[in-house]
């Protein structure tokens, strides 16, 4: 049999970590797609099922936002492949990741039923849950970062902090309050400055 050299182990790992990571991307794969087909089905029945329901301008912003951050959300974790997937604890962090953004999205749209609603009420009355969880993915996003590499953390720069900071503390003040003025603001500048850090930070998966 004959010997393989250590050069020859280093140049075959790169494309198994490609591999796996792939394989890993399949599950993060199919709950992004059900988060995305949850907000999308619900957002349909709003217009194919013509009914007493009170839509809410605010409740529908962050549906857009939600989607909008499942869709950046499957463009950077692309870097991950750079980088190698290999251990147990990295694949649970990111299927956990991916898990809270499946559950904000579930909170913005509860199960359908007959009964008409009223979704600003609904908004306000889910508020300190959904806030609770977009708080939460905003802190657990830093240690996603952090997986990538030091190097991608510092090329990021102090704007990617003070981004995942402001969201973080946003939230926290959002579950304290109902004021109808805070909450819009949060809204518009939340989604207004993720499209801007979005576009400029991550415009290229290379």
């Amino acid at each position: 049999m004959r010997r393989v050299e250590p050069s020859e182990l280093a140049a075959s790992s790169v494309p198994a970590f490609a591999t796996l990571y792939a394989h890993i991307r399949v599950i993060m794969g199919i709950v992004i797609g059900l988060g995305l087909t949850h907000l999308l089905r619900n957002l349909a029945r709003l217009v194919e099922e013509p009914r007493e329901d009170r839509l809410y301008w605010m409740h529908l912003g962050w549906v857009a936002f939600m989607v909008l951050y499942l869709l950046f959300f499957w463009w950077w974790e692309f870097r991950f492949s750079h980088t190698g997937v290999h251990d147990l604890a990295t694949y649970l962090y990111l299927i956990c990741y991916t898990l809270l953004l499946y559950l904000l999205c579930a909170l913005l749209f509860p199960e359908k039923n007959s009964a008409p609603k009223d979704y600003r009420s609904l908004f306000f009355l889910r508020r300190k849950w959904f806030f609770t969880v977009l708080a939460l993915v905003f802190l657990v996003d830093f240690g996603d970062t952090i997986l990538k590499g030091g190097q991608y953390l510092a090329n990021l720069g102090s704007v990617y902090v003070y981004r995942n900071l402001a969201f973080i503390v946003g939230s926290l003040v959002a579950i304290a309050t109902s004021s109808r003025i805070y909450h819009g603001s949060f809204l518009l500048l939340g989604t207004a400055f993720q499209l801007f850090y979005f576009f400029t930070e991550y415009d290229s998966l290379v």
